[in-house]
């Protein structure tokens, strides 16, 4: 083969490989650049409003002063009915000046009406009793109140002791060489798991009171029908309270009588009843 035949040759297939590179790259989809989206952060602002709240921790029954009432920035979007808004309601403080706590409070905590008792409602003692409950005092001793230290709030067993005479016979007595017994004590549980609820007057415990109340009178929260059969029992002995432990209070607790009395109504069961946010326990009739 000559030498110009070699040339032309190798001249197509250069001619050839270059024209099959550039119709693969015509194939190949070319990478277009991306251009980032800008996202835009929207924030939007929460609007708050102060709420009436107090200022320090409180116990049941015991009396907020001015100085106690504060207020805390409020969701408004979270705000309910039973709330007080001081944009709405400026002199709500001052209405609540001098009412007392109906439960504990913490510091902080948002104030309600339902919290409160409110500076010319009905008693301390008639607002803390149950739906149903009767408040009932009778009287006990350092003896016979576990050493005066019962607190209000606590919860205690109620026993009756009676005395009981013993009649004896002179003559068997007389031929007797040991001294016999004139009388006979008989204890018995008339009523478990009972809420103290003020000693003498004191309805609440405090840091001022101490770890004991000595009192001559305890009140009671028992039904109508357990009440009158703490004031029949009153006759025929004397009353003692035992102590029951915080851990312990609800264990077979009952606050009921555990003699049985004909014709005794029985316990009040209670509903609780929601009005615009706010708890309120009905009593229900039995029939």
């Amino acid at each position: 083969m000559d030498t110009k035949k070699i040339i032309v040759l190798g001249a197509m297939a250069v001619l050839g490989f270059v024209v099959f590179t550039q119709v693969k790259k015509m194939g190949t989809p070319v990478a277009v650049p991306e251009t980032p989206v800008q996202t835009e952060v929207v924030v939007e602002k929460v609007k708050y409003v102060p709420v009436l709240a107090v200022a320090s921790d409180f116990s049941v029954g015991q009396r907020i002063g001015e100085s106690s009432l504060t207020s805390i920035e409020w969701p408004a979007e979270a705000l309910t009915a039973n709330l007080i808004n001081l944009e709405d309601q400026p002199d709500a403080q001052a209405q609540f000046v001098n009412s007392l706590a109906r439960v504990q409070l913490a510091e902080g905590e948002t104030l309600t009406r339902d919290k409160v008792i409110m500076a010319g409602d009905s008693g301390i003692m008639a607002a803390l009793l149950k739906p149903g409950m009767r408040a009932v005092t009778t009287r006990i001793s350092v003896d016979t109140a576990a050493g005066g230290f019962i607190q209000p709030g606590d919860r205690v067993d109620v026993i009756l002791r009676e005395n009981f005479q013993i009649r004896r016979n002179p003559t068997l007595d007389a031929q007797s060489t040991t001294v016999g017994r004139n009388s006979l004590y008989v204890a018995k549980t008339l009523f478990e798991n009972v809420k103290i609820l003020a000693i003498d007057q004191t309805f609440t415990t405090s840091s001022e009171t101490g770890a004991a109340i000595p009192g001559s009178t305890a009140t009671f929260e028992l039904s109508q029908s357990d009440a009158e059969l703490l004031q029949e029992s009153e006759g025929y002995g004397d009353i003692f309270l035992t102590l029951r432990g915080v851990n312990g209070s609800n264990y077979q607790a009952r606050s009921a009588a555990r003699v049985e009395r004909e014709g005794q109504d029985p316990a009040p069961s209670t509903l609780t009843v929601y009005r615009d946010g706010q708890a309120t326990p009905v009593a229900l009739q039995q029939r």
